[in-house]
């Protein structure tokens, strides 16, 4: 397997190639980090602690390390069960072998501080009275449908759900392709930075009822992304191939006046909503070449060009403004 760095590596000069050849082509949303310096992001490896333990004297062995992963740990481990639960944990042979696979895409947190460090740079300047959380990696037994658990100004990351898409332990797992071929190494810090911006979003908005609404509040989401990785790809922001991706820049207009023909912007339907903004291998509507998520992706470039129309709208704003009929409005968005 191919570890982080080689992945980083990747990713860096995707994002140079892509995004920032020069100073002209910086995207309008690149904040200017010259005056932002935080700490380098520390990772609390919970894994490498537990799998170096005698599971044998647990409760003597992990007492040391109470007070740095109370997170996990909690107040378990003075009761019995606490402590049979973590020797299950620590000697089940599947925990282990994905332990150990871990290591091999994972050899050490070097890369993946940096890359935290430099989006979470970009948070410091976007919300400057925000606190930094403290970040964890742990092995959850490949828990794909909560990858990232964001938590009271913790976040931790399930390692094991991001070996690569060809990683034989999801085949068997069933989790379909659409899902695995995403669970890449590159794709956790867009992962944690969505967290965040969830975190905010939790804060002030209500919960989406029409269509657009669910196509701004996803907007939103990249946009964080766009602000916190904007050298990140669009493809590996939306979770695109690059067929995806060019499908739906040649059909935006398509997709667009099918859900304006069809009064679906204001609709509440939950089928319809789920068809354009769920997780899928393609839209149904179109055809099996077409991208998924027509919905959110629309919504994520009205979401551009507000903030691109109204660059005295700060990220903060955008978070706080629940009317999404208005975002729509100001954006005058008009696909291509």
């Amino acid at each position: 397997m191919r570890s982080f760095g080689l992945f980083l590596t990747g990713f860096i000069m995707t994002g140079l190639l892509f995004s920032c050849g020069s100073w002209e082509k910086r995207p309008f949303y690149e904040a200017d980090l010259s005056d932002i310096e935080i700490d380098s992001i520390r990772v609390r490896q919970y894994e490498e602690v537990l799998f170096n333990l005698n599971p044998f004297v647990l409760r003597k062995e992990i007492d040391p390390y109470k007070d740095d992963f109370s997170f996990f740990l909690g107040d378990h481990l003075d009761e019995e069960d606490g402590i049979t639960q973590l020797y299950n944990y620590v000697t089940d042979p599947y925990m282990i072998d994905l332990y150990l696979d871990s290591r091999e895409v994972w050899p050490d947190m070097h890369d993946l501080s940096a890359s935290l460090t430099e989006a979470f740079r970009y948070y410091s300047y976007h919300f400057p009275g925000e606190s930094i959380p403290l970040v964890y990696t742990y092995i959850s037994g490949v828990d794909y449908n909560m990858p990232i658990i964001y938590a009271d100004g913790n976040v931790a990351i399930a390692l094991d759900t991001y070996l690569g898409s060809d990683y034989t332990a999801y085949q068997k797992l069933g989790i379909p392709a659409y899902q695995s071929r995403w669970m890449l190494p590159e794709r956790v810090p867009a992962d944690v930075m969505e967290m965040m911006a969830l975190k905010h979003l939790a804060e002030v908005s209500p919960v989406p009822e029409t269509l657009l609404e669910h196509m701004i509040y996803e907007g939103k989401k990249l946009y964080f992304l766009d602000c916190m990785l904007p050298h990140l790809h669009d493809t590996l922001k939306i979770k695109y191939s690059g067929t995806q991706n060019a499908w739906i820049k040649r059909n935006a207009g398509r997709t667009w006046t099918y859900k304006i023909d069809n009064d679906l912007l204001y609709s509440t339907d939950h089928s319809a909503i789920t068809k354009f903004t769920g997780e899928a291998p393609f839209t149904s509507t179109f055809s099996r070449n077409s991208a998924p998520r027509t919905g959110v992706w629309l919504g994520w470039q009205i979401v551009r060009e507000y903030m691109k129309r109204n660059q005295e709208v700060s990220l903060q704003e955008l978070m706080n403004e629940t009317d999404a009929r208005k975002i729509l409005t100001q954006s005058r968005y008009r696909p291509g």
